[in-house]
């Protein structure tokens, strides 16, 4: 993939983020992580708005093709211990009930009616750790961090569409019915099978590895491209005491309670890095069409999820530079 043939734009310089020194690492670590992705949306988003693109098919290409050969292509080549997954499992499992337990406790002192909980809720609990997060662990901790980028997607992609289903709709649609919809996404059985090939110690045919590659490279590119031209669709309407509260909540206590939960869970390297990033993201634009689908106030979250990602730019780039990441 790209970031196996890219250089860095400049070497990371050495000390703290204080001073000539911090400004440097500061403009690095966003330069060499933040930057590219954010070029890539941009292009999605500007020719959207020039050309008006299918966005549906393009989101069917993504779903269907480009994403499960991610999954797999990296799953089959990643040197993941197996005790790593169950411990980004559990980490992403236990975070999103802390963060709904707090983000439901901070809906009540601001008063939200039950509308507006649910809203805050979708906004904070569900990050755009796919589109938007494996590009950034990518490019910051390469195809080994990608792997576990990828767990934390799959887990964060289940409970979107069971949870997030269910506070949309403010319980009026079934979770076994949301649980359904999971099952005939072709990521989830692409896992299950790159898993199980890992397991039995099988070896996949050249021709076969070589067909899922071609797609594996290009998955990231295009889930950026698709997320600028999703963005480009949004409908803002800026509410600055709700939008402000659910984007500063998703990012810096969101971030917060990664870092926090991750050292009392004693995670360390890049399960631990992956995780805080991909914990760290913006709200997930997925949320929008909950939103549209089950009659809740759209506008309010595109809101968010377009005001979060700008703010994230800064927010990621001091998180990365923290962890470690040129």
């Amino acid at each position: 993939m790209a970031a196996r043939r890219a250089g860095r734009f400049w070497q990371q310089p050495t000390g703290d983020l204080t001073g000539k020194t911090g400004v440097d690492t500061f403009a690095n670590t966003f330069a060499n992580n933040i930057l590219p992705p954010l070029l890539v949306m941009a292009a999605g988003y500007l020719l959207d708005k020039a050309l008006g693109l299918d966005l549906r098919t393009l989101s069917r290409v993504c779903v269907y093709v480009f994403l499960p050969a991610l999954a797999a292509g990296s799953l089959l080549e990643a040197q993941v211990p197996a005790g790593e997954y169950g411990q980004i499992i559990a980490f992403e499992l236990v975070l999103t009930a802390l963060l709904g337990l707090v983000g439901w406790g901070v809906a009540r002192l601001l008063r939200y009616d039950q509308k507006h909980t649910n809203l805050f809720l979708l906004s904070t609990l569900f990050t755009n750790c796919g589109n938007y997060g494996l590009a950034v662990v990518l490019y910051a901790f390469g195809q080994a961090g990608l792997a576990r980028g990828l767990v934390f997607f799959i887990v964060n992609s289940l409970l979107l569409n069971t949870l997030g289903v269910y506070l949309a709709s403010r319980g009026a649609f079934g979770v076994r019915e949301s649980a359904l919809n999971v099952l005939r996404l072709p990521l989830i059985y692409a896992v299950f099978l790159a898993l199980a090939v890992r397991a039995l110690g099988l070896a996949v045919p050249a021709p076969l590895m070589r067909a899922i590659d071609l797609p594996h490279d290009g998955a990231i590119p295009l889930a950026q491209f698709l997320l600028g031209a999703q963005l480009a669709r949004i409908s803002r309407r800026v509410d600055l005491g709700f939008v402000g509260a659910a984007t500063f909540f998703r990012l810096v206590v969101g971030a917060a309670m990664a870092l926090a939960l991750s050292a009392a869970m004693g995670m360390t390297g890049l399960a631990r890095n992956a995780s805080v990033i991909e914990a760290s993201m913006p709200t997930a634009i997925t949320i929008v069409a909950l939103s549209m689908e089950f009659g809740t106030d759209s506008q309010e979250v595109g809101s968010i999820v377009f005001l979060s990602t700008l703010a994230s730019a800064v927010t990621l780039t001091l998180l990365l530079a923290w962890l470690g990441a040129g």
